[in-house]
């Protein structure tokens, strides 16, 4: 009898592990069912993104997310629908290694960037861009570490938002524009959404 109970425990200890084995592989397998959409990877933090996206083939994220907004090398990029983008890159066996979510500032066709800088509510300066300052902006501008903000909607994360001083580009006379503010931080701020910019540094161009 004492036998019989010690084979019945040892298979339901076994049967208990194959079964947490079967459930961490479920949860944790690169599986098409356990991949995100790109609206439910839009309202995540990076860190999650990085975590739940590594790992996956390239082809099974082309599959799930449809064709990519633009395709390199070694890696796709998608639009998430709200000026940023997700940027997916690939090791040489097709597998995403990394990712990184980014704001594109300017769009690819630019005839005319106006640059206007105010402290508080008063216009201090205002130029058009010359050529060699549209490129080193562009430059500074792609090289900004932006943070997305959870804000409710025309809200500024800080209530002296009114007494900072502002940058604004206005691209092609309005066709888009974008600030780099500081309040009690440095943000952009582009479509109504707020980026906290975690490695600030002034434009640079000379107002």
């Amino acid at each position: 009898m004492k036998r019989k109970i010690t084979i019945a425990f040892i298979i339901a200890i076994v049967l208990f592990l194959a079964y947490e084995a079967w459930l961490f592989a479920y949860h944790n397998q690169k599986s098409n069912d356990n991949l995100p959409g790109l609206q439910s990877i839009s309202e995540m933090e990076e860190a999650d993104i990085n975590e739940i996206v590594c790992g996956y083939k390239r082809t099974q994220l082309n599959y799930m997310w449809d064709e990519p907004h633009e395709i390199g090398d070694g890696s796709d990029i998608w639009s998430l629908g709200d000026d940023r983008y997700l940027r997916v890159d690939y090791n040489n066996k097709d597998k995403a290694v990394i990712t990184n979510i980014f704001v594109e500032l300017f769009p690819d066709d630019i005839d005319k960037v106006k640059m206007t800088y105010s402290a508080g509510t008063t216009i201090e300066s205002e130029k058009i861009l010359t050529k060699k300052e549209l490129v080193n902006v562009m430059d500074w501008a792609s090289g900004l570490d932006l943070e997305l903000q959870r804000i409710e909607e025309c809200e500024a994360p800080n209530e002296a938002y009114a007494g900072g001083e502002e940058y604004v580009f206005d691209i092609n006379d309005g066709e888009e524009t974008f600030s780099y503010i500081w309040i009690d931080n440095y943000y952009i701020v582009k479509g109504g959404k707020w980026y906290l910019v975690n490695n600030p540094m002034l434009p640079p161009v000379d107002m």
